[in-house]
């Protein structure tokens, strides 16, 4: 009976920690103050990974490290990319 209780509030503990986690991003709650983030815009990604040849790009998110990401299209096949803060424009998983 003890394990259960035990079980529970452990659960909870965890439920209450995750409900606090929420009211931010997953990317600002992986962030630390001193992560490197430069100003530039999705709009600005956008626009490099067009440049770079992706089509139908849908941006979602920037990293701590100010790489932007997002969901495109190369050559036909659907592709997720991303435009880090050196300028690069790559594939990611390669």
């Amino acid at each position: 009976m003890r394990w259960k209780i035990g079980l529970f509030g452990g659960a909870l503990s965890a439920l209450v920690i995750a409900g606090s986690l929420g009211a931010s991003s997953p990317v600002q709650a992986a962030c630390w103050a001193s992560d490197p983030v430069n100003a530039t815009t999705a709009d600005q990604a956008a626009r490099a990974m067009q440049q770079a040849g992706y089509s139908q790009i849908q941006v979602y998110e920037k990293g701590c490290d100010s790489a932007w990401h997002a969901h495109a299209m190369l050559k036909g096949s659907p592709v997720n990319v991303v435009w880090n803060r050196e300028g690069q424009v790559l594939t990611e998983g390669d």
